[in-house]
């Protein structure tokens, strides 16, 4: 009897482990890097001709195919036009800007994925803060002036991205109202512009 019970205690063993099912890993690249061209449209064309921006991502899996994205942007301007500002009654011409830098947020959905996961095509819809910088003219007629002319907003975004084995090809349309906040600028500013790269992406 002892033995039977024995024998039975063994099949049950064998048979508890050819059905365990180990979960799968979830290998998502959890570090995006992108670099990119952008064209800015409309009346912000008269203030720069271009810029390049490098942007640092952070991955957060939130559903199936379904991510956040936190991060930031920073963008050299190429050939910023000078600008008429307002302080008090006073006109003030400012240079060119030289940079601008995004902070914020993007939610990200893979709209087609293949089985081996290693082809997508995703969507990116992004808000956060944007800077875009200005600096104080160097003439002694502005020494003791109390002036920090850079423009602050609120700007959304949508983009999409093609990636093949965590290299993609990206685009994205960028609208950033900077009069909204800054009333010493002209009004209708500009805030749209359009980016178009490449990109990177990786686990620690």
């Amino acid at each position: 009897m002892k033995k039977m019970i024995f024998l039975v205690l063994i099949a049950f063993k064998m048979n508890a482990q050819d059905t365990i099912v180990f979960p799968k890993i979830d290998l998502y690249k959890r570090n995006v890097i992108e670099v990119s061209y952008g064209k800015p449209l409309g009346q912000l064309s008269n203030k720069y001709e271009s810029s390049t921006t490098t942007a640092l991502y952070f991955r957060t899996k939130i559903g199936k195919r379904q991510f956040v994205d936190f991060g930031a942007e920073l963008s050299g301007i190429i050939n910023g036009n000078s600008i008429n500002y307002k302080k008090g009654a006073e006109n003030i011409q400012l240079d060119g800007s030289k940079s601008a830098f995004f902070l914020g947020l993007r939610y990200t959905r893979f709209l087609i994925q293949s089985k081996n996961q290693n082809f997508h095509l995703e969507s990116n819809s992004g808000i956060g803060w944007k800077y875009l910088h200005y600096s104080k003219p160097e003439a002694e007629a502005y020494d003791d002036i109390d002036l920090k002319p850079s423009l602050n907003t609120i700007a959304v975004s949508q983009g999409l991205k093609l990636v093949f084995h965590g290299f993609g090809l990206h685009c994205s349309y960028q609208y950033a109202p900077y009069d909204l906040f800054n009333s010493q600028v002209e009004k209708n500013f500009g805030g749209s512009s359009i980016n178009f790269g490449l990109s990177g992406s990786w686990n620690f």
